[in-house]
Parts: structure tokens; sequence; C-alpha cells
């Protein structure tokens, strides 16, 4: 494609079912383009279900990817729009190395268990525009890695997966810096994380700062609100604290339930702890998961010792808070 054009996406297109037919990391890639515009209300099926259970390192530093659905890279001034993704072998939207990218209107679907396949990731990108999102998939919603500037995310219902996420960073040396993200009027449901910030242990030293979730509904969700620098979702990682330093993070207006005592858990590194976060009108009820244990609502109405309170915890994290406090915070 020449730069200006447009690619208009209708009726269904169908990936590839073998992994021997990708020759690259993406299925349908866009690179080095300048005002590119792809919509049209098209289905984008990556086909993966039979993918999903190839992988044989999941959660390991030098696991190779499956192949995505949409790549990204290099774009500038592009509008990206009106579009479902289903079922992608692996992440369903990468944008890398890419400035002043809008997305609108997307409508991105995989199940809870297929592993790796993030809605959409930005990595080294400037001024990130995303809005009117509906994501489930069986990890993050949305996620912003390594070297991204000014990223916006608004108006996102994500659920089911791993909620929005910040990272994982540090994964790799000579990581650039996160400066600049605000997440806002979005709601999380039935999710394993709410709102996260994830760091690998003896990660190399980098940045995350200036970062803002503000009027955020989180619903039935374990970790509503976690800063993790411990993250290693494979338990094959070192022992060294994380070399990410994590500075300036407001949570504003988070409201809703979790389903774990912990609602709140910063677990920052003992090397560069945690600065500047703050916590402004935070309200978060205990919700438990009945039908699980074979309780019904009724038994926790009637059976005070079924309920528990919130609580906060918090690790090698200086801040401060503001407002209401529910959990009590720890700050």
């Amino acid at each position: 494609m020449a730069d200006g054009e447009t690619d208009s996406t209708q009726g269904t297109l169908k990936a590839p079912l073998s992994l021997n037919n990708f020759t690259s990391v993406g299925w349908l890639e866009f690179s080095h383009l300048d005002k590119l515009v792809v919509n049209g209300g098209g289905i984008l099926d990556g086909q993966g279900a039979e993918a999903w259970n190839l992988t044989t390192c999941p959660g390991r530093k030098n696991c190779k990817n499956l192949p995505l659905s949409m790549r990204f890279c290099k774009i500038s001034n592009a509008k990206i729009a009106n579009l479902t993704l289903l079922d992608s072998k692996g992440f369903h939207m990468s944008i890398q190395r890419s400035s002043n990218i809008n997305v609108r209107n997307l409508n991105i679907s995989a199940p809870k268990n297929s592993h790796n396949t993030d809605g959409i990731h930005s990595s080294g990108s400037n001024n990130i525009d995303l809005a009117t999102l509906t994501i489930g998939t069986g990890d993050d919603c949305i996620s912003i890695g390594q070297g991204n500037t000014n990223v916006s995310i608004s108006n996102v219902a994500c659920g089911p997966g791993h909620g929005i996420s910040i990272g994982s960073l540090g994964k790799y040396k000579n990581e650039k810096n996160v400066v600049g993200v605000n997440v806002r009027n979005c709601t999380i449901s039935g999710m394993s994380n709410g709102i996260r910030i994830k760091t690998w242990p003896g990660a190399p030293p980098s940045e995350a700062s200036n970062i803002t979730f503000e009027d955020i509904i989180i619903q039935n969700v374990s970790n509503a609100i976690i800063i993790d620098q411990e993250y290693c979702p494979g338990h094959h990682c070192n022992n060294e604290p994380s070399g990410v330093k994590i500075h300036n993070v407001t949570y504003r207006r988070i409201r809703g339930t979790s389903n774990k005592a912990v609602a709140v858990n910063f677990m920052c590194s003992q090397l560069v702890p945690c600065e500047n976060v703050t916590l402004h009108d935070i309200n978060l009820e205990f919700v438990s998961n009945p039908g699980s244990l074979g309780i019904t609502s009724s038994h926790i109405q009637n059976n005070s010792s079924l309920v528990q309170n919130v609580t906060s915890s918090c690790l090698n994290v200086k801040g401060m808070a503001l407002g209401i406090q529910k959990p009590a915070t720890c700050l």
C-alpha cells in the first residue's frame, strides 16, 4: 500500500490454520506508511484454537510468540476503526514504533483459556489513542509495553482476561521508558486482574512514570489494583529485584468489587521503590464467588463469617491517599 491509502475490510477474512503458512510474526502487516486508514466493518478470524496449546513454554522470557493477527509497524497518522477480531493465534493487534495512531470501535474476542492473546499491545510508540473498544481475551485486554509515550485509553469494556496492564516491563535489556499513560472511563469485569503495572524481577534499569487510572469500574476482579514488580508467570525467574523505577502514578475514582480480600496490592521493588503513588477516592467492596464453593448468596447474607473486608498491602512504596479509602490505605 502507498501512503494515504485506505484499506476497507468487509465480510469475513480467515487466517491460515497451519503455523507453517506464516513467514513473519503477523498475519496482516502494515509497515512504513503515513496517513493509513483501515476500517469497513469486517471480521478478521485468526482461527487460533488449534494453535493455543502449541506453545511449550508459556510465561518464560525466551518464549517465541504465536503469530499475531494485525501488526502495524513504523506507521504514522493512522486511523483504525470498525473491525471485529476473533480468536487470534497470538496478540490480536500490535502497534510498534509508530506515532499518532487512532483506534476506535473494535470488538476483540477470544476464549479466556487462550494464552497470550492480548487484545491490543503497543510498544515503542507515541501519541496512541485507543477508545470505544470491547475486548475479552485470554490475556490482557490492552498491554502497554516499553518505549511508549503519551497513550490514551478510554471507554473500554474489558473482560474476560487479565485486565488493562502497563507492561510487562524489563523483559529485555535496553528497554526504553514508559511516560504518560492515561486510562479512564473503563469497565473491567470478571478478570484475574483489574488495573495493573507489571515488571519482571531482575529487570535492567528503566522507568514507568506519569500514569493515571481514573473513573474505572471494577466488577468481580481478583487483583483490582496491583503493582507487581515480581511478575513471573512461568515461575522460572531469578530472585533479583526489578530495576524498573515506577513513579508518579495516580488512581482516581476507582470503584467496584474485588473477589480477593487484598483489593489494593503494591509489590514494588526493593532496589528502586515506587514513589509518588496517589490513591484518590477508592471504593472497593468484597464479593465472593459463592457458586464455586457451593454457597448461595442467601447463605452469605445470613452468615457474617462468610463476608470479608477488603484490605490493602504495601511493599516498598511511598505515596499518599486522599478522599474515600476503601479498603483502608496502607500508604
